[in-house]
């Protein structure tokens, strides 16, 4: 039994699901909503800047798909945000440096609009990940029924603060001589 990160209780996890903090040492790979990632890049604040700081110094390792990645691009474009391109790649820049791309197979076909989340809960199954971070109420009750976490941003920022993660640095890429 593993103590839920959002309570006090203790639950049994289903058969084969993994948890944040069955990691050795290794920081965990973490969808963060989109919602999540604006809040980070855009709004600022403690939370944020937390969240930041965790990416950043490789105590977590979000992923992103093309879906994911298309959206958060599609809503920095968008009012009430409307950023300008130059806008949109300085705030992408702060982020995706230390993403880990999953390639996610595609189940719709072009054009079908799928259930808000789902992109999420695709990545998560791709991407093998430990822990889903979302806002959103629909994604947080799916919680039983994944086979990862499911957490709000606060509960997961005390979980990576409260693990005795060694930071993963990034990977640069090697220039190999000609």
């Amino acid at each position: 039994m593993v103590p839920h990160p959002r309570s006090a209780s203790t639950t049994p996890l289903p058969a084969g699901r993994r948890t944040a903090l069955d990691l050795d040492g290794h920081p965990p790979r973490v969808v963060l909503d989109n919602t999540v990632v604006l809040s980070a890049l855009v709004f600022g604040g403690p939370m944020a800047t937390r969240l930041r700081r965790a990416w950043r110094n490789g105590f977590c390792r979000p992923m992103v798909c093309r879906d994911t990645l298309l959206d958060l691009t599609r809503q920095l474009g968008q009012a009430p945000l409307t950023f300008s391109v130059a806008e949109q790649q300085q705030m992408l820049g702060e982020y995706l440096p230390y993403v880990l791309k999953v390639r996610v197979p595609l189940a719709a076909a072009p054009g079908q609009i799928e259930p808000g989340g789902l992109a999420f809960v695709k990545l998560g199954m791709a991407g093998k990940a430990h822990v889903l971070v979302t806002s959103d109420p629909a994604l947080l009750a799916m919680q039983a029924r994944l086979p990862f976490e499911v957490m709000a941003q606060e509960p997961f920022l005390n979980l990576l603060r409260a693990s005795a993660i060694d930071p993963a640095p990034l990977r640069r890429a090697t220039r190999h001589p000609p």
